[in-house]
């Protein structure tokens, strides 16, 4: 999987339905990030990528393989900002900032859960590629106005992997700074 966003990413392994798992001492629960606990006991055991993109990236979003949107719903309002020490100070911003999720279903990697999270000075999330039609791997599926934001990538138990480098650096509390198409995960 390439990575879909040019940010600084986290990774875990696996993800329970009930977990709340850590960043830097604070907690996100997935019930609230995807919109609901039976999402979220979809994805009980999967992979969770955590993607932040900071104001002097590329603010574009792609897709990480072939596939179709399944569904999308838009939640929460406020926004608030998603920089390191919010997140760290702050445990409910990805769950109370605008964000939309997309469940897809993709070719290589199964269902994702794909939660795009606005933040303070982006404003808005502008869905570029229509929801109703297929997309392609590398095609671009939205783009963030002006600021930093927050992608978060949930997939089913055991349909693909993040990349090793990603979940020993999130062990240590490092984000890792990935490039466009950089590789994310593997099946």
């Amino acid at each position: 999987m390439g990575a879909f966003a040019e940010a600084r990413y986290f990774a875990w392994q696996r993800v329970a339905a009930d977990q709340r798992f850590p960043i830097k001492g604070a907690s996100l629960d997935a019930g609230q990030i995807l919109g609901g606990a039976e999402l979220a006991r979809s994805f009980a055991g999967g992979p969770v990528l955590l993607a932040r993109l900071a104001p002097v990236g590329y603010h574009h979003v792609h897709y990480c393989d072939d596939g179709q949107t399944l569904q999308h719903a838009w939640e929460g309002r406020r926004l608030w900002t998603v920089n390191w020490h919010a997140l760290q100070n702050k445990p409910d911003i990805l769950f109370r900032n605008e964000r939309r999720i997309n469940i897809l279903q993709t070719k290589n990697f199964g269902r994702i859960g794909f939660v795009e999270t606005g933040a303070l000075s982006v404003g808005r999330i502008v869905q570029v590629h229509p929801l109703d039609q297929p997309f392609h791997r590398g095609e671009e599926k939205s783009v963030f106005r002006f600021g930093g934001s927050a992608i978060v990538v949930f997939g089913e138990a055991d349909a693909w992997r993040p990349a090793q480098d990603l979940v020993e650096n999130t062990r240590q509390g490092i984000e890792t700074l990935v490039r466009l198409g950089n590789e994310i995960a593997r099946r």
